[in-house]
């Protein structure tokens, strides 16, 4: 009978054993699970990566895309074209009336094929608003119903149109179109800025969802280990039975929160795959602090000079102001009086063979001047000029109040820089005091030297510190990103944001 009891307790252990290996294996696995769906990520490798696939970003790039085509099109437009123009058959067979001689109207069939080509090269002139151009053209006419066919052709003629007075686009172009392209690459930097600081921002919620995480598993751990020596203590009659049940409400408590900053860590690691543009599918971010004693002394007039010859709003606001200009001179122009002169001289001729326009043409000379004069407009053009100068003013007041707001946006900023760095040294300390002061109060309590409030309010002090420490490291970082953003400028490197 013994040798039975002896059998089943032997198997009961390999059971056990087996049971507990199996569990251990199973922990393992898990572990293995959660770690592999854990990715570590720095601040610098999530704002560059945010400068580069934010929407924001992308939208701007396309911007600037948009205007460079803009810029190429219309430097296209000042070089000579060439174009080819024909219209071959164009065959008709129908009635049509004539006027006779004595007035009256008489219907006749027709049938003919009237073909045409021609080779154009032409050449716009920006600074005066004319154009140049050069001609060769050839028709013929088959008359089917008279059996004849006839030729008009001109083998080269030159022609030269120059508006006197009017509105020129094409020199307001070359000064915009320009102007416009830098905007656009100055707002491609504002963009990727923008998403850098973005990416600050949820990246800080992230390190403070981590950091709730890691305080909860701190104390969870520790509460864990405190309530085990209190049970012993409560054993001997050492502690009374409110501070065990207090043990384990705090330790209690340190699971749910535990749970609580888990669903954080997963809330800020969707939003920062989402900033990305990737979709999201379960796997949580492990944020690396930045380094927290990165000090660098921002000069305020060197800010001041970066801000004025990048920021986009400080070039759209001179590009608005001179394109309220070109309005000005628009209006002005094309309301008052102008003066369009033609000239042009070549060859032509017209024959029933072919080989005499080309052999034996004609002289053609041209001379044209057109005069418009506005006489009685019942004050049109005064309302319309008026109109245009109170837009330039305004552009002109918008301007300044743009350079305005934001120096007095640098200002501040410079400021809190200047503070926050002196704030995240002491901060710094008092995180360090706080975990060493925890420290010797558990230590002390394990010792029965001090009662629980006693180690529960250096516990509550230390978490207390330890969020305040991440709070500031998260003011310094997004009050230089805000000063990169405000200047485009790269001040702990010295150089072009972005480059």
């Amino acid at each position: 009978m013994l040798k039975t009891m002896i059998i089943k307790v032997g198997k009961k252990q390999t059971e056990n054993r087996f049971v507990l290996t199996a569990g251990l294996l199973c922990c393992l696995s898990f572990l293995c699970t959660c770690v592999s769906a854990q990715t570590t990520i720095s601040l610098s490798e999530l704002q560059q990566m945010a400068a580069q696939n934010a929407l924001g970003v992308l939208v701007a790039d396309q911007d600037l895309r948009a205007a460079d085509l803009d810029l190429v099109a219309f430097n296209a437009s000042l070089k000579p074209r060439l174009d080819l123009n024909a219209n071959f058959p164009n065959y008709y067979r129908t009635s049509t009336e004539v006027t006779q001689d004595d007035g009256t109207v008489a219907f006749r069939e027709i049938e003919l094929n009237n073909s045409f080509v021609g080779l154009f090269a032409s050449q716009q002139i920006a600074s005066t608003g004319g154009s140049i151009s050069l001609e060769s053209r050839l028709q013929r006419t088959d008359n089917f119903s008279q059996d004849t066919k006839g030729y008009n052709g001109s083998p080269i003629r030159l022609f030269y149109r120059q508006p006197l007075l009017a509105f020129n686009p094409w020199k307001w172009n070359r000064k915009i179109l320009p102007l416009a392209q830098k905007v656009s690459e100055r707002q491609l930097a504002a963009a990727r800025a923008t998403a850098a600081l973005d990416a600050t921002e949820r990246f800080f919620d992230l390190v403070s969802a981590d950091q709730e995480r890691r305080i909860a598993e701190t104390n969870k751990q520790a509460n864990e280990q405190l309530y085990t020596v209190a049970e012993k203590r409560y054993e001997l009659g050492k502690i009374n039975r409110g501070d065990l049940v207090q043990l384990r409400l705090e330790l209690t408590s340190a699971e749910q929160n535990l749970l609580r900053a888990e669903r954080l860590v997963a809330a800020a690691s969707a939003s920062i795959q989402q900033l990305l543009g990737r979709p999201y599918e379960g796997e949580l971010l492990l944020p690396q602090l930045p380094d927290a004693k990165v000090k660098t002394e921002i000069s305020a007039k060197e800010a001041a000079e970066f801000m004025l010859n990048r920021r986009p709003e400080i070039l759209a606001a001179r590009q608005q102001t001179m394109e309220a200009d070109r309005e000005v001179d628009r209006t002005k122009r094309d309301l008052g009086p102008r003066i369009d002169i033609e000239a042009g001289f070549g060859f032509i001729r017209n024959d029933e063979d072919l080989s005499p326009i080309y052999t034996d043409p004609r002289n053609e000379r041209i001379l044209s001047v057109n005069l418009s004069m506005p006489i009685l407009d019942w004050g049109q053009r005064k309302a319309l000029n008026k109109q245009a100068t109170t837009n330039r003013s305004l552009a002109e007041e918008v301007a300044r109040r743009t350079e305005m707001d934001l120096g007095t946006e640098l200002v501040q900023l410079l400021d809190q820089w200047r503070t926050v760095q002196e704030e995240l040294e002491l901060a710094t300390q008092i995180k360090d005091l706080a975990q060493e002061r925890f420290e010797i109060s558990r230590e002390s309590y394990e010792l029965g030297a001090i009662p629980l409030a006693q180690l529960s309010l250096a516990q509550q002090f230390r978490d207390q510190n330890t969020r305040a420490y991440a709070q500031t490291l998260r003011a310094y970082w997004t009050t230089y990103a805000r000063l990169a953003r405000l200047t485009l400028w790269d001040f702990i490197n010295d150089k072009p944001l972005g480059e």
